[in-house]
C-alpha cells in the first residue's frame, strides 16, 4: 500500500466581500491503481474578511475481485465567520445582520463556526460504477446515490458514458431572529451523456450534455432581502430545471506540452443563460518540473425574478433574491501553477524522489465588484 501525506496552505485576498456560497462536493468517481493507495490532505484557506476554512481530507482505494475497485473519501471541514465588527445599532451593523447567510439567533457580534463532515464511497469496474455520498452539518444533511456505465466502440477510438444520480437533502435551519424559516427538503434528479473520440494520436475530442431537475427549498433560509422599504426573507421558486452542454479538445504539443480548450453553455427555467470559455496549457520545463497556465471567461444573464430593488414585499411573482449569483454577471480567471516531482530527477536520494511540491496562483474578478488572489502551496510525500 502507498500512503501519501499532503499539506495544502492557501490564502484569498478579497477586495470586496460577498455572501458565502455553497461548497461544491467531490465526485464519487475516482482513479484507481493496481495496488491499494491512501492519502491525506490538510487544507487551510483564509480571506481578507478573516473568514477561514480548514479541511482534513482522507482517501483510500482498494482492489476488489473481478478487476473492480473500491474508493472511500472523507472530509471534515470547519468554517469560521467573524462576528459583525460595525458599531452596535449602526446602519452597517443592521445591514450585516439582516442580509447574513448564517443564523443570527445568538450574538451577531461573536464569531460563528460551522463544522461539516462528508463521506463518499464508490465502486467501479471497467464499464460500470456506483457511488454514495453523505454530507452532515448542524442544519443540513445531504445524501446522493449515483450510477454510471461506459463502453468503447470503433476499436476503442470512441467511448460513450452515461450517468445518473438522485440526491435528497434535509434542511433544518437553526432558529433565527430575522427569517425563522421552517425545516424543509430538496431533491435532485440528474443525468448526463458524454462521448469521447480519439481524432488522432495527439488529439482527443470530448462532448456531453447533462440535465438536473431540482425540487424543494432552494433559497438561503438565513438571508433577508430589502423589499418594499423593509427586510423580508429571501424566496426562490421550489422547482428548477437546469441544462448544460459542453465540448472540450485536448491536444498534445511537440515540445513536451499539451493544451486543453473548452466551451460550456448553461440554461435553466429561471431565465439564466450562461457561457463559459476557457483554456489551459501544460508544459514540461524539465523531467521533474512542469508548469500550467489557465484562463477562463464566464458570462450570464439574470434570473427572471432578480431586481436591483423590489418595489413591494411581494417581489416579482412572490419571489425575492439577495443572491448575487442570480444577477447579471461576467468574470475572468487567470491561473499559473508550477509542479515539482522528485520522482523525475536522476538522484540517488530516496527522500527527494518521493517528494512533490505544487505552487499555484489564481486571479479572479467579476462585474459585481468582487476580486481575489488565491495562493496555494501543496506539499506531498509518497511513503
Amino acid at each position: 500500500m502507498r500512503l501519501q501525506l499532503t499539506l495544502a496552505l492557501g490564502a484569498a485576498f478579497v477586495a470586496t466581500a460577498l455572501p458565502p456560497v455553497g461548497v461544491v462536493t467531490a465526485s464519487a468517481a475516482a482513479l484507481f491503481d493496481e495496488d491499494p493507495t491512501a492519502d491525506v490532505t490538510v487544507q487551510f484557506f483564509g480571506d481578507s474578511d478573516e473568514v477561514t476554512v480548514r479541511s482534513a481530507i482522507g482517501h483510500a482505494a482498494f482492489r476488489l475481485p473481478k478487476a473492480a475497485n473500491l474508493s472511500v473519501q472523507w472530509n471534515r471541514e470547519t468554517v469560521k465567520i467573524p462576528g459583525v465588527s460595525a458599531p452596535v445599532g449602526s446602519d452597517e451593523a443592521v445591514d450585516a445582520i439582516t442580509t447574513a447567510s448564517r443564523p443570527i439567533s445568538g450574538d451577531a457580534y461573536e464569531d460563528f463556526t460551522k463544522i461539516r463532515n462528508e463521506m463518499t464511497v464508490g465502486a467501479a469496474s471497467k464499464s460500470a460504477s456506483v457511488g454514495y455520498y453523505l454530507s452532515e452539518e448542524v442544519d443540513y444533511t445531504g445524501q446522493q446515490v449515483s450510477a454510471g456505465w461506459n463502453r468503447d466502440f470503433s476499436d476503442a477510438l470512441f467511448n460513450l458514458a452515461v450517468g445518473a444520480s438522485y440526491g435528497w437533502d434535509d434542511i433544518r435551519p437553526v432558529a433565527d431572529d430575522d427569517t425563522d424559516t421552517p425545516s424543509d427538503t430538496k431533491s435532485t434528479v440528474h443525468w448526463n451523456v458524454v462521448g469521447t473520440r480519439v481524432l488522432s494520436p495527439t488529439t482527443v475530442l470530448r462532448a456531453g450534455v447533462e440535465m438536473s431537475n431540482v425540487n424543494g427549498l432552494q433559497h438561503n433560509p438565513y438571508r433577508n432581502v430589502y423589499a418594499g422599504g423593509t427586510n423580508v426573507p429571501e424566496s426562490h421558486p421550489d422547482g428548477r430545471l437546469r441544462r448544460d452542454a459542453f465540448v472540450r479538445v485536448n491536444h498534445a504539443l511537440p515540445n513536451r506540452g499539451s493544451m486543453r480548450v473548452g466551451y460550456r453553455f448553461y440554461n435553466d427555467d429561471w431565465g439564466i443563460d450562461s457561457h463559459e470559455l476557457g483554456g489551459k496549457l501544460y508544459q514540461y520545463v524539465s523531467r521533474s518540473v512542469n508548469a500550467s497556465y489557465e484562463y477562463r471567461w464566464y458570462t450570464q444573464g439574470s434570473a427572471e425574478f432578480w431586481r436591483d430593488e423590489y418595489a413591494t414585499t411581494d417581489g416579482v411573482g412572490g419571489y425575492r433574491t439577495g443572491d448575487y449569483r442570480m444577477a447579471p454577471l461576467s468574470s475572468h480567471l487567470f491561473g499559473l501553477a508550477v509542479h515539482f516531482d522528485g520522482g523525475g530527477m536522476a538522484t540517488p536520494s530516496e527522500i527527494v524522489s518521493r517528494l512533490g511540491v505544487t505552487l499555484r496562483w489564481e486571479r479572479y474578478f467579476n462585474s459585481n465588484n468582487y476580486s481575489a488572489n488565491f495562493l496555494t502551496t501543496q506539499f506531498g510525500y509518497r511513503f
